[in-house]
């Protein structure tokens, strides 16, 4: 499994979110969920842009 621990590239926040249920963990590969928000657009099926929920910045995919 993946150690989700990341960092706002901005404000240095952590975006780790909340455990992932043990039983759950191999759907997600990974420990965690994630903080950061998903930006994408109306017209396109992939996220585009992350956003930090504490600062509000974006950055690239």
């Amino acid at each position: 499994m993946n150690n989700s621990e990341e960092f706002c590239p901005h404000c240095n926040a952590n975006l780790q979110g909340d455990p992932i249920p043990k039983e759950s963990q191999k759907y997600y590969k990974s420990t965690h969920f994630t903080r950061k928000i998903g930006l994408t657009k109306v017209e396109r099926d992939r996220i585009l842009k992350w956003q930090c929920p504490d600062c509000n910045k974006e950055w690239d995919v």
